[in-house]
């Protein structure tokens, strides 16, 4: 905003906000873009000056289209030519260049070319940042072949699910044509029993099993298998079921309490779901001792409601209800997922420092407001 009303005095600010406008846009941090452009609006009415620099006006509309521009056009940058970016470079001095001999002569054709190059270095040079950061902060312990693999069994496991569930359908129906069956066997009452015994394990383990795969086909999705509501609760719900097979689970009891737990989260359902997953596991990781022994404790997660968000923290306590040594939540993960709550409108943030109960701090826009 400050480089942008320089613009009259030093047309080669106006240049540099307007990189800074193209770095907004690629940050889709729209209150702050919205706030910045109000702001060198309002500019005006101090230095009216302004008002006769195109540079000003370039940057006032590059800081709207940062608005109004769709967002998914950002990874384009990522694939244009190498070519492509000494070429603005070259172009966004020639520009700026030429409208310190020629003023105003063809001001404004220069001035759009120079901010417009600008914007697009300014643009590429935070979606690469962006990305190299990623990169370094998956750079943990086990490299960039632990992050990848992963990411690649995550993407596989789709398609696993579906052909698990045809077995276990088969399964399924085979265990009730046996119970058919063996109604109609001339048997002694002793060996039906066992039989029949054996046939309620096998329909009590086949639909904990096809439970599972709902859980993991429908994990991180704006809906369910079902027609339940989608609120704070299932969502989180469906969190402590994903991870319940997690080692590090047993003998830690999760409870869900606070007066945001029947609220409808329909647009951020998924997305809480892997926010609050991610939150989980780091909290699982508290209760193992640094020998390997698993200790015991509470999970606490409580859901309020603001005047303008639905905040849930996650806490952890031991058996005497002290608060649990923190784990910070590895790098890689945490991006990623703060990654998942801009786009859903929200905030997720790790709270490790020392010893106190509350791990992690999820908010999520209300939408009924």
């Amino acid at each position: 905003m400050l480089l942008g009303l320089s613009a009259p005095h030093a047309p080669g600010a106006g240049v540099i906000a307007a990189a800074s406008a193209g770095a907004l846009f690629i940050l889709h941090r729209s209150m702050l873009t919205l706030g910045t452009a109000l702001l060198l609006g309002a500019g005006s009415l101090v230095e009216p000056e302004v008002l006769q620099s195109p540079f000003y006006w370039m940057d006032l509309a590059l800081l709207t289209s940062a608005l109004l521009v769709p967002r998914r056009l950002a990874p384009a940058l990522l694939q244009a030519p190498r070519w492509s970016w000494p070429a603005a470079m070259v172009l966004g001095a020639l520009c700026l260049s030429l409208y310190s001999f020629l003023g105003d002569t063809i001001g404004i054709a220069l001035a759009l070319g120079a901010t417009l190059s600008a914007a697009f270095i300014g643009a590429g040079i935070a979606r690469h940042l962006a990305v190299v950061d990623a990169r370094l902060l998956a750079w943990g312990d086990g490299g960039m072949v632990e992050v990848t693999r992963d990411l690649l069994l995550g993407r596989i496991t789709s398609g696993m699910l579906h052909d698990l569930a045809q077995p276990l359908n088969v399964i399924s129906m085979a265990n009730a044509n046996m119970e058919y069956i063996l109604s109609h066997l001339d048997i002694d009452e002793e060996s039906r029993q066992q039989v029949q015994e054996r046939v309620r394990r096998i329909a009590t383990h086949t639909e904990g099993a096809a439970h599972i795969l709902s859980l993991f086909r429908w994990f991180g999705r704006d809906g369910r298998d079902g027609d339940g509501a989608l609120t704070v609760r299932s969502a989180l719900e469906c969190a402590i079921a994903t991870t319940k097979s997690n080692v590090r689970h047993h003998g830690v009891a999760v409870h869900l309490r606070g007066n945001a737990l029947d609220h409808l989260v329909p647009a951020q359902y998924g997305a809480l779901q892997m926010m609050a997953v991610a939150a989980l596991l780091s909290a699982f990781g508290s209760f193992l001792g640094r020998d390997g022994s698993k200790l015991r404790g509470e999970v606490q997660l409580h859901a309020s409601i603001t005047p303008a968000h639905v905040v849930i923290t996650v806490e952890c306590i031991d058996e005497q209800r002290r608060p649990m040594p923190g784990r910070r939540i590895d790098e890689a993960t945490l991006w990623l997922v703060e990654q998942v709550a801009l786009d859903a409108d929200g905030e997720f943030r790790c709270l490790v420092r020392g010893r106190q109960p509350v791990r992690f701090v999820i908010r999520l826009g209300r939408d009924d407001i």
